[in-house]
């Protein structure tokens, strides 16, 4: 049975991030693709555009690896549109696979099938602030 498209997502992302693969990364999201990333831009229009930010992330990691996990998924599909979100988590680890550091953020993606494949046409990433002094505040607990 095929996984529904966002955790189908999840995994193949997870997978090309780990083994430092651009191509295969980038070839999830559509060509019209919209991004508001949590890092560098406020926005980014276009899979050319975001193949340079991932390409550069993942290129730059020299002999690290990043370990990509997700919780609190919430997903759903109608016809030819998907949508999911998730608190994700990107774990650096050296060639011992001992964590080096981690970050949390809030991932939310709208995927659009098309010629039988689902891309990703829109994706928001986040984390938020406290009100009080502008600070990123902690994950929240993990329940699982």
């Amino acid at each position: 049975m095929t996984p529904p498209p966002f955790d189908a997502f999840l995994s193949q992302y997870a997978s090309a991030v780990f083994e430092r693969d651009v191509e295969r990364c980038v070839a999830l999201y559509a060509d019209d693709l919209r991004v508001f990333d949590a890092w560098d831009r406020w926005s980014l229009t276009g899979r050319a555009e975001w193949q340079g930010l991932i390409a550069g992330w993942l290129g730059g990691l020299g002999d690290e690896r990043v370990r990509v996990t997700w919780r609190d998924v919430s997903a759903w599909t109608d016809g030819d549109l998907a949508a999911g979100s998730a608190l994700i988590r990107y774990n650096a680890i050296d060639r011992d696979g001992i964590s080096l550091r981690a970050l949390e953020e809030r991932l939310s993606i709208v995927l659009r099938r098309q010629d039988g494949d689902w891309r990703v046409v829109h994706q928001h990433t986040s984390q938020p602030l406290s009100f009080r002094d502008k600070s990123v505040l902690p994950p929240e607990p993990r329940t699982t």
